[in-house]
Order: C-alpha cells, then sequence, then structure tokens
C-alpha cells in the first residue's frame, strides 16, 4: 500500500471522528451513508483505495461541514 493510501486512511479516521463528535444525528446520517458506521481497517482501505470512493467521501465530508456552518 502506497504512502497516500496510507494517508487517505488517517484521514478518514479523522473526518469520521470529526462527524462522531459533532453529536448532530442529522448529520451522523449523512456521513453513514456513504462511510460504513463502526469500519474496520478492510473498509478503510477499501475506500482510501479507491478513487472514486475517497471523492465521494470527501464530498459528502465537506457537505457536512457546510451543514454544520449554516445550522451553528
Amino acid at each position: 500500500m502506497s504512502d497516500l493510501h496510507i494517508l487517505r486512511m488517517n484521514i478518514l479516521g479523522g473526518m469520521n471522528e470529526y462527524v462522531r463528535e459533532l453529536g448532530d444525528e442529522d448529520l451522523w446520517e449523512l456521513w453513514i451513508e456513504i462511510f460504513p458506521d463502526e469500519c474496520d481497517e478492510d473498509e478503510l482501505r477499501e475506500i482510501a483505495t479507491d478513487d472514486e470512493l475517497w471523492l465521494d467521501c470527501v464530498k459528502v465530508f465537506a457537505n457536512v461541514c457546510i451543514s454544520r456552518q449554516v445550522l451553528g
């Protein structure tokens, strides 16, 4: 696995923790539509190595952040 994929896995884990810590059920539901709840390392690796899945997660995370800003 490349350094880029490892970095993506770490970023995904951080994004997941951020959304979880928001404590907003509506935003959490948006996130888990694309990111598996209780994601394990194999699922992280799958997302991190698939450009389309990776970008989908980034887009949903951006939408969560924008929604938080609007709702906040």
